[in-house]
């Protein structure tokens, strides 16, 4: 079909500060994992699909996840179980509980 742009699993982006691979990004509601380093300015890929190990706020009781399927949101580089009233956006969903003292938490992507 001549309309026929790409898949869509990986998308091409331009790094408004270095990212390093494995990273979670963020391009404007898109989530995506950098899937190599990049250098500010350069263009680099990410993998907008699948299951990735993602860091996780600490802290605050709102950054648990209380349970597998539960919505994670983008705070400052990190996820989170707080959507803070709308203002976080979604970036997919947990696979595990993940108590606010827990650095990480398994994610499927959601775009």
């Amino acid at each position: 079909m001549k309309n026929f742009v790409q898949d869509g699993k990986y998308l091409d982006f331009t790094a408004a500060a270095d990212v390093d691979s494995g990273e979670l990004v963020e391009v404007g509601s898109l989530h995506g994992v950098a899937i190599a380093d990049v250098v500010s300015g350069a263009k680099g890929v990410l993998a907008m699909e699948g299951v990735y190990t993602l860091p996780k706020q600490v802290g605050a009781a709102a950054d648990a996840v209380a349970a597998a399927g539960d919505p994670v949101y983008f705070k400052t580089g990190k996820v989170t179980g707080d959507d803070d009233t709308g203002a976080n956006k979604l970036v997919g969903y947990a696979l595990a509980a993940a108590a606010q003292a827990v650095a990480t938490v398994q994610v499927r992507l959601s775009n």
